[in-house]
């Protein structure tokens, strides 16, 4: 990994541990949110497409974190960065890698996610190496029944370890043309669309299965 890329990680790595819980997003009993490597070191902003995804799959009285990762109201997360394709795979590459090998990072990552360990509830949506991110949380937490209901929606997940967990909800959305998807990931698919590894959240039968699979679930439980 080149020296710069080193040097922007460990920006990123001081600006994460700089930051308070205090001003975590994950502060709602019921939240729903989007967890994907990032594109950008700079800003954890969302896309407008994957804003109005989150709007428009999000169960009753759940709120939005309306940012990726660290989901603090301190870290940059309403200016749009415009990354091309190449680009944000690359950076994409650099999470996953910096998920499964820098402790550091890792330390971040229970960090920033242990508000969840408070809530009643949390549906996460998982792009590509996002389940990476929450396995190797899970992994860390220990064999320990979680305290509060997750429900995890993956789309063209890459992630070297399995989600089989019986306390989690999955379901599990790949792409025909999602070539990472097919040769980086493991889990089985549940719904298979056509979809390339860039596009899930912005398609209308990817948002149809989601609301569906997130009402059916509520149903069964109080069934």
């Amino acid at each position: 990994m080149g020296k710069s890329a080193m040097s922007k990680m460990k920006q990123y790595l001081d600006k994460l541990d700089a930051l308070s819980l205090d001003q975590t997003m994950l502060k709602s009993s019921k939240v729903l949110l989007f967890l994907s490597g990032s594109s950008h070191l700079e800003s954890a902003s969302l896309t407008a497409g994957q804003l109005e995804f989150l709007d428009q799959i999000c169960p009753p009285d759940f709120s939005i974190a309306p940012s990726n990762f660290p989901f603090n109201q301190r870290f940059e997360h309403g200016r749009q960065i415009q990354v091309t394709l190449l680009n944000a795979s690359i950076s994409n590459i650099r999470y996953y890698w910096h998920t499964l090998y820098n402790s550091r990072f890792q330390e971040a990552l229970q960090r920033h996610l242990s508000p969840l360990l408070g809530v009643e509830e949390a549906v996460i949506i998982c792009k590509s190496s996002g389940l990476n991110m929450l396995t190797q949380w899970l992994e860390d937490l220990g064999e320990e029944k979680l305290p509060f209901r997750l429900r995890v929606i993956a789309l063209g997940p890459v992630s070297r370890r399995l989600l089989n967990r019986k306390d989690i909800d999955l379901l599990v959305i790949k792409g025909k043309k999602d070539i990472y998807s097919r040769f980086l990931d493991g889990h089985p698919a549940d719904v298979v669309v056509d979809s390339n590894h860039f596009d899930y959240e912005y398609r209308e039968d990817v948002k149809g299965l989601v609301h569906d699979w997130i009402r059916k679930s509520d149903k069964n439980r109080c069934d």
